[in-house]
């Protein structure tokens, strides 16, 4: 049975009652931002009452929900015994958060289970433009076996519509219009689009993507939701662990409000002690790439040039994405050792959903004998909690948070927890956290160089850049 309980916030270890350390927080520090946490609760509590915060009721947009489960089931139904492998194609914030939620709740090695254990198909995110993963990708596709979800709100981003005409050629001339058109669900803007055309024109199911909520921010949307139904995780169980988290920050009390102490402890050791990066260590490989969705989310979110005002302001901190015991491997030594820049969040699971006793083997062996009659379960514990004094005995700041167990309940809590304190952030440091400017030059770049109408511009502002010196290429 699932554990339906909350999850816990610890931040004891960024105190200075207790971190004797430059890069700890008085708790008189913390009181002072009471005020500041009321007047942006207000503001949030505004803003969302006339929709200006749509992923705010992301977790009881019951049509919404009802639609996902429907296209699903029919998916299910006309794919039969014949549902092999699914193939979601995206990038960024149409990948990433579905990344996570599946590598969070699946088995960890899902496509490598036989079909009457799977009990879902196999899954493959087509995300990036690598030409030997793309042609490595058909070579294990029967197309007639294989459903596509294809998610981009605009249908103008290159990579993952580059990556669906490739799909898409290799399907159709496989199989019949007919099933292909079938096996192609889009997930885009309900009214407008590159995409949404295309879906109307060629017949594809649609599912929208509500307006308003960016693609970081888009994992309680279709864009996460409906692949996570067609493998068979509890999407209701995930909206309702969203839905508590919800309530909890509901609160306006700096000090019962999860995501907003979390917000206000790293804008202060930010701004005034320069910690300037901020890591997030999953003691748990299954929600390891939970890390790589909070990466994103920080870094576009809170990555800015100007404020609201338009002064120069160069705001936002390094995510860093970290899985323990691992990286205590590659890492350790410079968190412990290095510049004090960081702040540490670690992540840790109360109950796994396996425990494994470790054999005792050969007890005469000083580096084995000790391990025999402990458990694996044991192990990654301790290992966790000696990273977490290890770290506070260098003075590092830490932050502890407790998952009862990995399930769609607690995943939810953490996904909404975190979306809530980047925009809350996003007012602390006085920007935009919901636009992403400084992703677009790069794009406009890609654009004039192949060619596409209406950025022609962009190829005489490349040649505008100096021409490299030969002598410095080695």
């Amino acid at each position: 049975m699932m554990i339906k309980k909350s999850i816990i916030f610890d931040y004891n270890y960024v105190l200075s009652s207790n971190l004797n350390s430059p890069a700890s927080i008085s708790l008189e520090e913390l009181e002072s931002y009471q005020n500041k946490t009321k007047e942006i609760h207000k503001t949030l509590n505004e803003k969302r009452e006339i929709g200006n915060l749509p992923f705010y009721d992301l977790p009881y947009r019951k049509k919404d929900i009802d639609l996902i489960k429907q296209v699903g089931d029919d998916v299910l139904k006309s794919m039969g015994e014949e549902f092999e492998n699914l193939v979601v194609i995206g990038i960024g914030g149409s990948s990433l958060g579905g990344i996570a939620l599946t590598k969070a709740l699946l088995h960890p090695y899902h496509n490598l289970l036989p079909k009457d254990r799977r009990k879902a198909p196999r899954l493959f995110f087509a995300e990036n433009i690598d030409p030997d993963e793309i042609k490595g990708l058909f070579d294990v596709l029967d197309p007639e076996k294989t459903v596509i979800n294809i998610i981009s709100k605009s249908g103008n981003t290159a990579e993952s519509m580059a990556n669906f005409l490739l799909i898409y050629k290799f399907m159709k001339e496989r199989i019949d219009d007919k099933l292909l058109r079938n096996q192609i669900v889009a997930t885009t803007d309900s009214q407008k689009g590159t995409l949404k055309k295309l879906a109307d024109d060629l017949g594809f199911r649609i599912l929208p993507i509500p307006e308003g909520v960016g693609g970081r921010f888009s994992v309680l949307t279709s864009v996460g939701l409906f692949p996570a139904y067609l493998m068979g995780i509890d999407i209701d169980s995930l909206l309702e662990g969203a839905a508590f988290m919800d309530k909890k920050c509901k609160k306006d009390d700096l000090f019962q409000n999860p995501a907003y102490i979390n917000a206000v402890i790293h804008y202060h050791l930010h701004k005034t002690r320069g910690i300037n990066m901020a890591v997030l260590m999953p003691y748990s490989q299954a929600l390891a790439d939970i890390s790589g969705w909070y990466r994103q989310l920080l870094a576009e979110s809170l990555g800015k040039k100007f404020s609201l005002s338009g002064e120069i302001v160069y705001a936002g901190q390094t995510p860093i994405k970290a899985v323990g015991a691992v990286d205590q491997h590659s890492q350790i030594q410079l968190y412990r050792e290095g510049p004090f820049d960081k702040i540490f969040t670690i992540l840790s699971v109360e109950n796994f959903r396996n425990f494994l006793n470790i054999p005792s083997c050969f007890d005469n062996y000083d580096g084995t004998g000790y391990l025999g009659g402990h458990t694996l379960n044991e192990l990654m514990e301790s290992e966790q909690k000696a990273t977490v004094l290890a770290l506070v005995k260098s003075s590092r700041p830490v932050i502890e948070i407790v998952l009862p167990e990995v399930n769609p309940y607690t995943v939810g809590q953490i996904f909404y927890m975190y979306e809530v304190q980047t925009v809350f952030a996003g007012y602390l440091y006085n920007i935009n956290s919901l636009d992403q400017p400084g992703v677009e030059a790069g794009k406009q770049y890609a654009y004039g160089m192949l060619g596409r109408k209406g950025f022609e511009q962009m190829n005489d502002e490349i040649k505008s850049f100096p021409v490299k010196d030969k002598k410095y290429i080695i």
